[in-house]
């Protein structure tokens, strides 16, 4: 069997790892806007947990179907910023640690960095797509300067909500490629841009189509 044959028995897994990613990202939202109250911090970490098994489990079927791209940023993240984060409010929950920041406000500045970083990769995705990098690295260095200093906990709770809207529509994407339904991203976002890049000759479609 060809690695072609291979990688065209695996479906789409872009749905197994959007969901559980607007989900976390409306959790979030509500945590910064104070929707959920206090003391939320396991019931925020179990969301983390099951649904950064999903998008671990998205991420590698991604890397199997051969987007590098793709496969690699659902995977980091679904390891780095939804079981990270949830064992750390574990800890913070039953005690092992005397207080979370500020290394957890730390952390999430470094993974909006990164995420951040991961735009240079995303440039040859379509346009709406591509707005993960930079405004998903937005959000979190918001959270965690919000976390860390007197940054004002709203505006990271409206970036969180943004992202949580970016999740529902690239999940409505994936489903809409796998019923046959167009549900547009745009163009690649360098030619938005008007950047070049040498993977646009080689690099036509989303992992989940467009």
């Amino acid at each position: 069997m060809s690695q072609s044959d291979a990688q065209s028995e695996w479906g789409d897994p872009g749905a197994l790892g959007f969901a559980p990613l607007a989900g976390i990202n409306l959790v979030f939202a509500g945590d910064f806007l104070g929707w959920w109250g206090t003391d939320v911090g396991l019931l925020v970490a179990s969301i983390g947990l099951v649904g950064g098994i999903c998008q671990f489990a998205a991420g590698l079927i991604s890397l199997r179907k051969g987007d590098s791209t793709g496969g690699t940023l659902m995977a980091a993240f679904g390891m780095l910023f939804m079981w990270g984060p949830g064992l750390m409010l574990v800890a913070d929950a039953l005690g092992p640690v005397g207080s979370l920041n500020p290394f957890f406000g730390a952390w999430t500045i470094f993974l909006g960095i990164i995420l951040g970083m991961w735009s240079i990769a995303l440039v040859v995705k379509p346009w709406f797509e591509f707005l993960i990098g930079p405004t998903g690295g937005l959000t979190l260095v918001s959270a965690g300067l919000a976390d860390l200093f007197a940054f004002p906990r709203a505006i990271a709770g409206a970036l969180f909500l943004w992202l949580f809207v970016w999740g529902l529509y690239m999940l409505a994407h994936s489903l809409g490629n796998n019923a046959g339904v167009h549900v547009p991203l745009g163009q690649p976002a360098s030619a938005w841009l008007g950047v070049g890049s040498e993977a646009d000759a080689t690099v036509g479609t989303p992992a989940s189509g467009d």
